[in-house]
């Protein structure tokens, strides 16, 4: 059984709240909102009357703060307010009359929209930290070999919820979320209720099975599960709410030309796009795409570290997107990270955490990474020619972009979200700037890109509705359930015997 808050929380100073002493662990992050317990069976799909986590107001006023909209033509607003209604950016000015609107005091914060991870296996919060030392083969062999097996529906379930509260307290308000851990009907519509107690904005992306490795990743001759077909009609029948659907496929890296031709073509008959693991292993996989004759924007490729120039410029001229996590790419052998290939390229870029076993599931890291990473592999010719740069060649504001409305074009999302737009939907991050780490603020974007982390995100929005404010989450259901996340991380290892 899991409990589902009931919305209707205090709005309380996360300062106050921590003088009180006597907290629990679960305290620190959680606001306590009242109890409403939801009935569901382990592994049965989402009760229809459930109420979505944190609080709902329909006219929600943001009030002075420093606002950053990822969006040239509106601009940096200082002393501004954002005023939504019914979960949609109405107005960004400098004095909005709102009456009614439940009011959120940013005079010291940084509003900005929510953050977009990319790529990310968010199951895998269960069994955090343990990858940090694997190679990717050794990753190969023990997640998606020994591990992935060993997962439960419930396993599932709890993975999604706090694997996807994590990215929301880390101010990321939407996530492609690759679920291959596909063992069962029941695995599924467990890791899309978790998904939808979190109250994120996601791409579940329907991946294989990860109870037999060498049949689903090794040259596979079997096509993607049918179940795609049931979830399509009967858990996304309109496909157009805060969760999506997508394929998650093996591609030409881990499967026949047959299973890549029939995956892909199965995903264009259902309408939604397709996100596949490629270049980690060798070059060759988006040139046997083209000869197949399945290129098209609707296809994201993730990593692509070792993928020639040719391909991808055939990326960049089908109007594909590339996924970067370059923390894991770096550490599991993959190749550098390929930010300036898909540049260069025209490819839609984006940055993903990946996975939680092995690195943090914070946007901020990620971000920074990939920024600091791609100008160190740019100044290189000029080191090695013992000269000076004399400019850097990516700026704070191209960072920001590619957290934020880059990944929401990787995504197809980017006429919803990824900017603070009149019109788009109220995905929202406050980043609070009275820090010893934030303050003084001289330029807003370089502060969230360079000096900002999971710490100081304050406030969280997601369709309109907050679902952090004051450092606190506002989620009944994961505050109650922490202690069965650590238990089942425990038992999977145990039975995986790398425990």
């Amino acid at each position: 059984m899991t409990d589902q808050q009931d919305g209707n929380g205090p709005d309380v100073s996360r300062r106050n709240y921590l003088k009180a002493g006597g907290l629990t662990l679960s305290s620190l992050s959680f606001a306590s909102l009242g109890s409403a317990a939801e009935t569901r069976a382990e592994s049965s799909s989402r009760n229809d009357t459930t109420e979505r986590p944190g609080q709902s107001p329909d006219r929600v006023l943001i009030k002075n703060g420093t606002i950053v909209p990822v969006d040239p033509d509106v601009g940096v607003r200082r002393n501004a307010d954002l005023f939504v209604e019914d979960g949609q950016i109405q107005t960004i000015a400098r004095h909005v009359e709102a009456p009614t609107a439940e009011v959120i005091d940013a005079s010291d914060s940084i509003v900005l929209p929510g953050f977009v991870n990319a790529h990310l296996h968010t199951w895998e919060a269960g069994v955090r930290g343990i990858a940090g030392n694997w190679s990717f083969l050794e990753y190969l062999e023990k997640m998606l070999g020994e591990i992935s097996g060993q997962y439960r529906p419930r396993d599932a379930y709890l993975g999604n919820l706090f694997g996807a509260v994590e990215q929301l307290n880390a101010g990321a308000t939407t996530v492609l979320d690759w679920f291959h851990i596909a063992n069962s009907p029941g695995h599924t519509n467990r890791a899309i209720d978790g998904l939808e107690d979190a109250g994120i904005r996601a791409v579940f992306t329907h991946g294989p099975p990860g109870d037999n490795s060498a049949k689903w990743w090794d040259d596979s001759t079997e096509p993607h599960p049918a179940d795609v077909r049931r979830l399509n009609r009967e858990r996304f029948p309109a496909n157009d709410g805060l969760l999506t659907l997508a394929m998650g496929i093996r591609g030409p890296d881990y499967s026949t030309d047959d299973v890549v031709t029939h995956d892909i073509e199965l995903a264009r008959e259902l309408g939604i796009p397709a996100s596949m693991h490629i270049g980690s292993l060798g070059p060759g996989g988006v040139s046997t795409l083209d000869e197949l004759g399945l290129l098209g924007d609707d296809l994201n490729y993730i990593h692509a570290n070792r993928l020639t120039e040719e391909e991808f410029e055939l990326i960049g001229d089908s109007g594909g997107s590339v996924s970067t996590t370059p923390e894991v790419e770096m550490q599991m052998g993959m190749g550098m990270p390929a930010l300036r290939k898909t540049l260069d390229a025209g490819a839609i870029p984006s940055v993903g955490v990946d996975i939680v076993s092995n690195v943090s599931g914070d946007m901020f890291t990620q971000t920074r990474m990939a920024l600091q990473v791609q100008r160190a592999l740019d100044n290189q010719p000029t080191v090695e020619r013992n000269e000076q740069i004399e400019t850097v060649s990516l700026t704070a504001r191209r960072a920001l972009e590619l957290a934020t409305i880059d990944g929401a074009r990787a995504l197809g999302l980017a006429d919803d979200i990824g900017s603070l737009t009149p019109g788009k939907r109220a995905d929202i991050t406050l980043i609070e700037t009275d820090d010893i780490s934030t303050s003084p603020v001289h330029d807003p974007v370089e502060t969230v890109v360079f000096q900002a982390g999971l710490a100081n995100v304050d406030t969280v929005l997601v369709d309109g509705t907050i679902v952090k404010r004051n450092g606190l989450l506002y989620n009944e259901t994961a505050r109650k359930h922490q202690d069965r996340l650590v238990r089942s991380g425990r038992r999977i290892l145990r039975e995986a015997d790398l425990l």
